[in-house]
């Protein structure tokens, strides 16, 4: 059962009711890494053998069959990523992904075999969009590709911006306010999933960046009776930086943050609660 606000008139064997904070959102950085104390334990570096050295992080065995994921635990919606490339060639960003790297949306940064020993052409040089799927991972088609963006392959160091928003993805060179390429997938193959990074070159990563955009927010607070005297409550991964609160009275209303940990279920935190008192209000609070 979905509560909504002003709605706190259905309970549960706890008599437990569900309310939303509405606050203004500002971006929320909710990962970085510089890698100059190596990589941080988040990354899953599930293919390609990543390391860091020297404060870059890369795979030590690129491949692009399959190719290379490390991704990071969060299921997300709507984000952006900053990311420095070093020598930028052939790799690139996944986004929306599933866990195991296998199926998503693939920012392809360079490409076109570079990392298979071609050096001519648009090998190297172009930034394009592979929507994956179980029916066309061993090849997925080149969507929206924007060509010579890189003039220099195998040495030029970039700083690449990529924004999802919806079924928008829009990526961004060396700060550029204008979106070099940019993906409408009509189809909402992936509407969540995870990020990470692809690597089929020596090219490395540098100084990475994860935020959910400006103006996400407010977020629903869902609730669901979990057995006797308990209940669990869930909301989107997206809400990062916002707290769950609870209150047993709310006039006046005496809020402190609830200390279970949530845990990830799908694309939802989730945090199941017991309480033998006769009334608890719950909500989602962004300072």
């Amino acid at each position: 059962m979905s509560t909504k606000p002003n709605n706190l008139t259905r309970k549960f064997s706890i008599a437990v009711a569900a309310i939303i904070l509405v606050t203004s959102v500002r971006a929320q950085t909710i990962f970085t890494n510089n890698f100059d104390s190596g990589a941080s334990a988040q990354w899953s570096n599930l293919r390609g053998s990543w390391a860091t050295t020297g404060g870059v992080y890369y795979a030590t065995a690129p491949n692009n069959v399959p190719p290379t994921f490390t991704g990071l635990p969060f299921t997300l919606q709507n984000f952006a990523i900053d990311v420095d490339i070093n020598q930028v060639a052939d790799g690139g960003i996944w986004l929306r992904c599933d866990a195991t790297g296998t199926n998503g949306v693939l920012l392809v940064t360079g490409g076109h075999f570079w990392g298979g020993g071609s050096r001519g052409g648009d090998a190297g040089r172009s930034l394009y969009w592979h929507v994956i799927t179980p029916a066309n991972w061993n090849s997925p088609a080149i969507l929206n590709e924007a060509f010579n963006v890189f003039t220099n392959p195998g040495v030029e160091n970039v700083h690449l911006r990529v924004e999802v928003v919806g079924n928008s993805y829009s990526a961004f060179v060396n700060g550029s306010s204008n979106a070099i390429t940019t993906l409408i997938e009509t189809n909402n193959t992936y509407s969540a999933g995870h990020v990470g990074l692809y690597d089929f070159s020596t090219q490395t990563f540098d100084n990475f960046v994860l935020q959910v955009p400006i103006g996400f927010g407010p977020y629903t607070l869902d609730i669901k009776p979990a057995g006797p005297s308990q209940a669990t409550l869930y909301w989107l991964t997206n809400a990062l930086g916002w707290n769950l609160e609870s209150t047993a009275l709310l006039t006046p209303p005496g809020w402190s943050t609830v200390t279970n940990v949530p845990v990830t279920v799908g694309t939802n935190f989730s945090v199941t609660i017991s309480n033998g008192l006769p009334q608890q209000f719950f909500r989602l609070h962004k300072q």
